[in-house]
């Protein structure tokens, strides 16, 4: 199997490159702190100076071609001023260095609102604010601001809907794909699309879920994480929050975003679509992380991804690709048979 660069090990040799920057940038005597890492190759610090605090963002730059493919911090810098310049609260970027890949960041604290629905807040006002970020993205982001953005249908996240072939198939059958397996299932996808009309375009976040959008003490909602922006389906971002991978949205709550966000037949049905793609894409990439990328805590979420998938099967505009599960025994209940290193031969070495 080729190698895939690990971005753990990458970051353990940056030490002395984040004090450079830091002492470039803020007075001496400040504490640093590590916040998280997410599930690209990025990683993040709480940075108190004085009476301030910061948020520094520590990146693969985007010279390493090996790095997590759509995170570039290019991408990330040039849409954070799209972004504020459209009336979206992402954090002011008060220091920045491409080329080694670190950016000081404006402190938004530390309650997403994800934190506050489980620190109790009220979780329907919550949801609100999520949706109604997306909204103003889709009503003050116009295609014109667009033109230079990627495109979905050309991104690695389209392309990433096949991952459920790559890792997950061989994962449950204990033996590695056949070459026409790829080819039938992207055929039934085809079909799938064929039959609707062309789905509304406009700006997509790429990653929108309640852990990438903050509280802020003004009540308002900061946005993160908008690395992957692109011109797209409206519909993806929409349902990457009401089918999230780390808790079940309740029906009522649901439908009142899908109300309160609009959109006709056509909308609903690309809905589907975006969420079922978004769902083959986390099923195969959950295990691609546990086996090339040290991740085996993210094997936690494929339980809950399994049923979006066969739930959302149930749905006709889906009939084709139902068909193609069906017929080729895509067990959507398997569990217990997910340990990376057993797991690791079966992939091949042409998995995306």
């Amino acid at each position: 199997m080729m190698q895939i660069f690990n971005a753990k090990d990458y970051f353990e040799g940056r030490e002395e490159n984040r004090r450079a920057f830091l002492k470039g940038n803020l007075s001496e005597g400040y504490q640093i702190k590590p916040l998280a890492q997410d599930w690209a190759s990025r990683r993040y610090f709480h940075i108190v100076s004085g009476d301030k605090s910061y948020v520094l963002m520590e990146a693969v730059p985007d010279h390493i071609q090996t790095a997590t493919m759509g995170h570039k911090l290019s991408a990330y810098l040039k849409i954070a001023g799209l972004l504020r310049a459209r009336g979206i609260h992402t954090p002011e970027i008060l220091a920045a260095d491409e080329g080694e890949g670190f950016v000081l960041l404006e402190d938004f604290g530390n309650t997403t609102l994800y934190k506050a629905m489980e620190n109790g807040g009220d979780v329907i006002s919550l949801y609100e604010k999520a949706t109604d970020v997306l909204i103003a993205m889709r009503d003050n982001i116009g295609l014109d601001d667009l033109c230079n953005f990627p495109k979905y249908k050309d991104s690695y996240i389209r392309k990433g809907m096949q991952r459920i072939v790559d890792w997950y198939i061989p994962a449950t059958r204990r033996e590695k794909n056949h070459d026409d397996l790829l080819p039938s299932y992207l055929a039934a996808w085809n079909d799938v699309t064929a039959k609707l009309s062309p789905p509304p375009i406009g700006f997509v976040h790429g990653d929108f879920h309640m852990q990438n959008l903050m509280l802020l003490k003004d009540g308002t909602c900061g946005v993160l994480d908008f690395q992957d922006a692109m011109a797209g389906p409206v519909p993806y971002d929409l349902a990457n929050l009401l089918e999230n991978i780390r808790d079940d949205v309740p029906q009522d709550i649901y439908d009142a975003m899908m109300t309160r966000f609009g959109g006709d037949d056509n909308f609903k049905d690309w809905f589907r679509v975006m969420a079922t793609q978004f769902h083959c894409r986390i099923l195969g990439q959950t295990l691609r992380l546990a086996i090339v990328g040290g991740r085996p805590d993210l094997l936690k979420y494929i339980p809950r991804v399994q049923n979006y998938i066969r739930k959302g099967l149930e749905d006709p505009v889906l009939a084709p690709l139902a068909a193609w599960m069906k017929d080729e025994k895509v067990d959507l209940s398997a569990q217990g048979c997910f340990d990376p290193e057993k797991a690791r031969e079966f992939i091949r070495s042409d998995a995306f």
